[in-house]
């Protein structure tokens, strides 16, 4: 069965283009010529997906988006905004944005497309889709990717490379379309904008259209309390398809075994509702057999290390555990990170010798 997009669209030439696009690429096509009709039709024919022009004869596009975000039927349904290169100055997209991309105009169909795709991906909640890193050789050595809905601990020691992988995971999901938040001690927007550039992954757009949210928190100052008030703070993000905390270990410094497993515990329940959720910790954060428990209530667990072979520093990736993994986990995999690069598998072999 087709997917079913509604066209908002108020000029009737790139009203009928889009929709021969569009039904070129076989979808189902709703034509609205006007915002208001826009948000009837929505109501009434409940699409998979919005694309929906900035010029509308009867209102304001915000108006329409802030109207779509908050009526059951459209909230989560994913909006592409139409725009020519002139208009990009006037827009306003920020933390709390109304849609999910923008295409500049004119396009071709194969850039639709290129839009369309993430975004009916995302709304198809498609459980066998995973958490892909944006390297199609890495995410095979990860047992084919680590499932979405997954909860999942990123563990290893100082300077191995956690932060690198959870930048190659951010950048790989927001790729196929997910909406992510990060609480990081790690780094500022700017640094962290700058630090992901440096590796060609890049983020910007996705901050300036609100698919990436960055939280940085300072929680060593907040002590016993620090994990109350992170996991509060996460619950508050339980909207997003994916929440990153990079890294856990300042939070949970000063803190019982209990409070930290309760912290998981809390933590893995917004898996249940349908967030993935990704923890960074430092291996020597927490006392050995508290961290054999926390790896227990995990479904995926990534372990790094590095390790000197002759002259050189390797990182190494473990990969222990992926439940429901779609291939059988690649256990070790050496890696480097190149500037203009970021993650760059080395063969075992080539390590060794």
């Amino acid at each position: 069965m087709p997917r079913k997009i509604l066209l908002i669209d108020g000029d009737d030439k790139s009203l009928q283009s889009i929709e021969g696009m569009l039904r070129q690429l076989e979808y189902e096509v709703v034509p609205a010529p006007s915002g208001t009709l826009g948000l009837t039709t929505a109501e009434a024919e409940s699409p998979d997906l919005i694309v929906m022009d900035a010029e509308l004869p009867d209102m304001e596009w915000t108006e329409v988006g802030r109207s779509l975000r908050t009526r059951e039927v459209t909230q989560g349904v994913p909006i592409i905004l139409l725009t020519t290169r002139d208009g990009l100055d006037e827009l306003v997209i920020g933390h709390e944005s109304y849609v999910d991309d923008l295409l500049v105009k004119p396009f071709d169909a194969a850039e639709l497309q290129q839009k369309l795709l993430p975004l009916l991906g995302r709304k198809a909640n498609d459980k066998s889709k995973i958490i892909s890193t944006g390297s199609a050789e890495l995410d095979d050595k990860m047992g084919g990717g680590i499932p979405l809905g997954s909860f999942s601990l990123i563990e290893g020691s100082s300077g191995a490379g956690k932060s690198v992988l959870v930048q190659q995971l951010i950048w790989g999901s927001l790729q196929g379309g997910s909406r992510l938040t990060l609480f990081t001690s790690e780094n500022t927007v700017r640094s962290l904008v700058k630090q992901m550039q440096s590796l060609s992954l890049e983020i910007l757009d996705f901050l300036l259209l609100g698919r990436l949210r960055i939280y940085p928190m300072e929680l060593a100052r907040l002590g016993k309390e620090a994990p109350d008030s992170l996991l509060k703070a996460m619950q508050a993000e339980a909207n997003r398809d994916m929440i990153f905390v990079d890294a856990l270990t300042a939070a949970i410094g000063r803190s019982a075994d209990e409070d930290v497993i309760s912290f998981f515990e809390g933590a893995k329940r917004l898996c249940s509702r349908g967030t993935t959720v990704v923890l960074v910790l430092h291996s020597h954060a927490v006392g050995k057999d508290l961290l054999i428990r926390l790896r227990s209530l995990c479904d995926a667990h990534l372990q790094l290390y590095t390790e000197e072979m002759g002259q050189r520093l390797v990182r190494t990736l473990e990969v222990t555990k992926i439940r429901g993994a779609n291939k059988t986990t690649g256990n070790l995999v050496s890696f480097e990170v190149e500037p203009g690069w970021g993650m760059r598998l080395v063969p075992i072999s080539r390590v060794k010798g």
